[in-house]
C-alpha cells in the first residue's frame, strides 16, 4: 500500500506535501500501537515518556522543567503528569532544600518495573517495523534534515 491508498488521496499538490501527510499518517498508525501497550499497563504515552526520561536519570531526582526540556510532546502539563504517576505509586516527590518552591521527582521500585515490563512489548513493535537498519538510519537523517 501507499499514503495514496491508504488516505484514499490520489493526488498531492507536491512530494513534500505528500511526504509530510504519510509522516503524520505514520506517527498516529505507530501511536495507536503504542497505545495498545500503554493501556494495559494503565499509562498514556506520556506518562510513559516521564517514566523513561527518569529513569535514565535513576537514582537522581530530577525537575519538572528538566523532563519537560526532553519530553518527546512539548505540551503536557508535567506536573499533572507527575502527580498521576504518583498516584499510581510509580514516582516519589520532595521539595528542594534549596529552593523550597521546586519539586523533585525520581521513578522508584514499581516505575522501573512497569517499564521493565513494557521494553520487551515497544523493542516487538519496533522490531515489526518494516524497515532495515540502514533505512532507517536515513530516515532518521531525513527527518533530522527536516527540523534544521
Amino acid at each position: 500500500m501507499g499514503i495514496a491508498k491508504d488516505i484514499k488521496q490520489p493526488e498531492f499538490k507536491t512530494s513534500r506535501e505528500k511526504a509530510l501527510t504519510n509522516l503524520l499518517y505514520t506517527f498516529h498508525w505507530y501511536h495507536n500501537r503504542e497505545n495498545k501497550i500503554f493501556k494495559c499497563k494503565d499509562l498514556t504515552a506520556q506518562q510513559f515518556n516521564v517514566l523513561r526520561i527518569l529513569r535514565g536519570a535513576y537514582p537522581d531526582y530530577l525537575n519538572m522543567g528538566k523532563i519537560k526540556e526532553v519530553m518527546l510532546d512539548k505540551n503536557p502539563d508535567v506536573t499533572r503528569l507527575s502527580n498521576r504517576l504518583e498516584k499510581k505509586n510509580m514516582v516519589e516527590k520532595k521539595q528542594n532544600s534549596e529552593n523550597r518552591r521546586e519539586i523533585l521527582i525520581r521513578i522508584n521500585q514499581k516505575g522501573l518495573d512497569t517499564l521493565k515490563s513494557i521494553d520487551p512489548l515497544i523493542s516487538q513493535l519496533i522490531n515489526e517495523i518494516g524497515v532495515s537498519e540502514e533505512e532507517a538510519e536515513k530516515l532518521s537523517c531525513l527527518l533530522d534534515k527536516m527540523r534544521e
